[in-house]
């Protein structure tokens, strides 16, 4: 500490401290020490209970927030300014960090010390770090009017440089075309869909239709007993297969045996298959967690909500001029229309047709009939690119705490979500899963 002697050679210009008289600036400078900070250097640290608080002489620092997936300036402290704790009595932790943004110099006040010094000084200093945490929340509030103001703008032009949604998509002779082409999904599937969607029909009776038609029957035993699952044991009865494997991976099968059939056999499913399994998994699972949405229905979707992916995949294979047009289609909206021609219920067709929402638009702008299962199904994507080694910062998107926030999932980082319920639940399912999408398990999932 810098004896007072030394501090009072300097003239009073120097010495002298904004907020505070030149009596009361001496008292300061007799109790703190000067303190040189590199740029870059971090003063107060997130999460810490501050011993000191600062007076900034020369320079300026950043108060950075830290939000789990990057690091945010949230305001900017210039010289005169002052920030710290200077109430001993209560425990409160810093809500932010305070890093130099160049060489400055700040003088350095123990809060102890401060309470040696006469009881005007003290006010003074009280009144000083009062007036700048009512210039904090009075910044803080503008930035939140005017950030919520570029938002509204953003959705807006967004929005906008989509069309009016499916109506345009609709409207299109090209996009009419697509779906005219795309062939009508069997009877049996679309009946087995309404099924899985009733959450009055049973086991039983879903088991029971399906035996009806000898094609599912020979579509789900040939599956089952190919080289695309590992049971020991030859499966010849259609109901054990139906309950070993379960609804979502029964229905799988007979989707991607109905695309398998109509796509050119150059295009390669096997990346859109084992991503519409695992997210159909994933999603049933999010949804027995938050008790949003009905499981079996998010699995259903899981399994169709990329539909419209497999519509361009054939337009294109016919018509490759237009490669690089049909990649800025929106595969959802495809996708939704698609559903509609199938009288696939409501909520999958909207969901589907909603799906990229999240990328660029708040809870609020999706229809409250679908916003639950459009962030089931988007938080689920965020799981499978986790999953799949995506950095944590690269697998979330404007909007995905909302989504989360939504789902009462708040409380909870993808990290933890994946470790307490998606992991465990992919591990003890692992065996029902097809070749490809056991080798991606297995890859990414100790088990």
């Amino acid at each position: 500490m810098r004896q007072a002697s030394e501090k009072t050679n300097e003239s009073t210009i120097q010495l002298k401290l904004k907020g505070f008289s030149e009596k009361e600036t001496i008292a300061l400078y007799q109790i703190g020490k000067i303190k040189e900070v590199a740029a870059g250097e971090c003063l107060v640290r997130e999460g810490q209970i501050p011993n000191n608080f600062y007076l900034v002489l020369d320079g300026s620092f950043a108060a950075v927030k830290d939000n789990g997936h990057e690091k945010m300036v949230m305001l900017r402290i210039n010289k005169g300014a002052c920030f710290g704790n200077i109430d001993i009595t209560e425990d409160v932790r810093n809500h932010f960090s305070v890093l130099a943004t160049e060489s400055s110099r700040v003088l350095e006040i123990d809060q102890y010390a401060l309470n040696l010094l006469p009881p005007e000084t003290q006010t003074s200093a009280y009144r000083k770090i009062n007036r700048f945490s009512v210039e904090i929340v009075n910044e803080l509030s503008e930035k939140t009017v005017a950030l919520s103001r570029k938002v509204k703008c953003l959705v807006a032009e967004t929005k906008e440089s989509q069309g009016n949604g499916k109506t345009d998509y609709a409207k299109s002779k090209m996009v009419q075309g697509m779906i005219e082409d795309f062939p009508r999904l069997p009877v049996q599937i679309s009946k087995l869909t309404t099924l899985l969607l009733d959450e009055g029909a049973s086991v039983a009776e879903i088991v029971s239709f399906a035996k009806m038609d000898p094609s599912v029957v020979s579509v789900v035993l040939k599956t089952v007993n190919s080289g695309y699952y590992k049971f020991q044991r030859k499966i010849s009865d259609f109901h054990h297969a139906f309950l070993l494997l379960g609804f979502n991976q029964v229905y799988g099968i007979l989707m991607e045996n109905f695309l398998q059939g109509i796509l050119p056999k150059h295009v390669n499913l096997k990346e859109l298959n084992l991503h519409s399994a695992i997210i159909s998994q994933i999603a049933f699972d999010i949804a027995q967690l938050c008790n949003k949405s009905k499981p079996v229905m998010m699995s259903t979707l899981g399994i169709l909500h990329d539909i419209g992916k497999c519509v361009v995949l054939l337009f294109k294979s016919k018509k490759p001029e237009l490669d690089l047009l049909c990649d800025k289609l929106d595969a959802g909206k495809i996708g939704s229309l698609l559903l509609d021609t199938w009288n696939t219920p409501e909520i999958i067709c909207r969901t589907v047709e909603y799906q990229s929402y999240p990328q660029f638009a708040p809870p609020e702008e999706v229809p409250s009939k679908y916003r639950e299962a459009v962030g089931i199904l988007h938080v689920a994507h965020i799981c499978y690119d986790h999953l799949a080694g995506i950095a944590e910062e690269g697998i979330f998107r404007a909007f995905s705490d909302e989504y989360m926030d939504l789902l009462n999932l708040e409380s909870k980082s993808i990290s933890d979500l994946m470790i307490t319920h998606i992991v465990p639940s992919l591990s003890k399912k692992i065996d029902v899963f097809p070749d490809y999408a056991r080798e991606f398990i297995l890859k990414n999932v100790k088990v």
